[in-house]
């Protein structure tokens, strides 16, 4: 389990050497997820325009264990860069080395990393922050619950999205809440049209590709 230590021994967080096979594996996991399932099923009605259009930012962090406060830091120093409006922060080693661990520790270190980020600045947020991993459960009740398997990505990530973004792909007529429940609502039905068993061995399948085998 990770388990964040003391804000006050945090250390920047370092991105990941781009020649770095660890990281190059972790960005390929995470082009399938986006090209196979999150664009191919059109889970997200703005995925492919964001890649498409370099709008997108990754990084991929190899540390293990990191903290709430750097990872918030690191989340405000791209604010400036206005070309990107999704972000994703990909940690292959969230749990140790070759591990991403539970998916309930990821989220808590996700929830405190979007409090450390609020104490950093002013509101409103630069970016909304939200929480993927791989072992997200697959429960289709609803389109409440069921957006967590749709968040099921090959690595523990945290998806930053502005603000504006979610403005930009609304319908004028409905609010911020009636937009995500429609991308929900639309992603159930495509979930349980294309098959939920097929899509969870595919998603398994992205995330065992080019992975260094267990450490511990």
């Amino acid at each position: 389990m990770n388990e964040s230590l003391p804000d006050s021994i945090s250390e920047p967080l370092t991105v990941a050497d781009a020649q770095d096979a660890v990281a190059q594996a972790a960005i390929r996991r995470n082009d399938r997820y986006l090209r196979e399932f999150i664009e191919e099923l059109s889970i997200c009605p703005y995925a492919r325009m964001c890649r498409e259009q370099d709008r997108l930012y990754r990084a991929v962090f190899l540390q293990s264990h990191p903290t709430p406060h750097s990872v918030a830091e690191h989340v405000q120093s791209i604010e400036p860069l206005t070309q990107f409006e999704i972000g994703l922060l990909i940690f292959p080693n969230f749990a140790g080395p070759g591990l991403v661990g539970e998916a309930h520790p990821f989220e808590r270190f996700v929830a405190e990393t979007r409090n450390q980020y609020g104490k950093l600045r002013r509101p409103p947020p630069g970016f909304f922050l939200v929480a993927f991993h791989p072992a997200m459960p697959m429960n289709l009740a609803n389109p409440d619950v069921a957006v967590r398997f749709m968040r099921r990505s090959p690595d523990p990530t945290i998806q930053l999205v502005r603000p504006g973004v979610i403005e930009s792909v609304r319908n004028p007529s409905h609010d911020r809440d009636d937009l995500s429940t429609t991308i929900a609502e639309v992603g159930l039905r495509t979930v349980r049209s294309a098959g939920p068993e097929q899509i969870a061995a595919n998603l398994s399948a992205i995330h065992h590709d080019d992975r260094p085998p267990r450490t511990s």
